[in-house]
């Protein structure tokens, strides 16, 4: 009975020390974020999840999710963008994002970073007063395949 509790002990070490998730874990939890994220109204709205290996080891990748829109016509630009910054806000919170460093607000861009500490994806959404309205780019680590 000892043996199979010292056993099972290194089996759960192993696998805790193993690396974590598989990039299809990663990449499935990002789709998921991105299905969520896919469902806010913008017009033109274009979607893409993709695999990116650059900037990445040999035998690794990550998995790349992009979305593009504009605000609706006619709207009013400062409550539409408003608007869209706290869907934006609360969405981005209940999945469990927290604001990451990154870069400093352009000229006419406002720019936020969001990071998924324990999973390593990380989302820039950039606002511009001009289309595309919206940019939003989802990303996972680099992960073997």
């Amino acid at each position: 009975m000892r043996r199979v509790g010292v056993g099972a002990l290194v089996l759960v070490l192993g696998t805790a020390c193993g690396g974590g998730l598989t990039i299809e874990e990663t990449t499935g939890i990002l789709r998921e974020d991105a299905a969520v994220l896919s469902r806010i109204q913008l017009d033109h709205k274009a979607t893409a999840l993709t695999d990116d290996r650059s900037g990445c080891g040999a035998g690794t990748r990550r998995s790349v999710f992009t979305m593009t829109g504009d605000l609706p016509p006619g709207a009013d630009p400062a409550q539409a963008s408003a608007a869209l910054a706290s869907t934006l806000a609360t969405e981005f919170h209940t999945m469990g994002y927290q604001e990451a460093e990154g870069p400093h607000a352009q000229f006419g861009v406002n720019i936020s970073v969001l990071e998924k500490q324990s999973l390593g994806i990380v989302f820039t959404v950039a606002m511009r007063n001009r289309p595309p309205n919206i940019d939003i780019s989802g990303k996972t680590g680099c992960l073997p395949e």
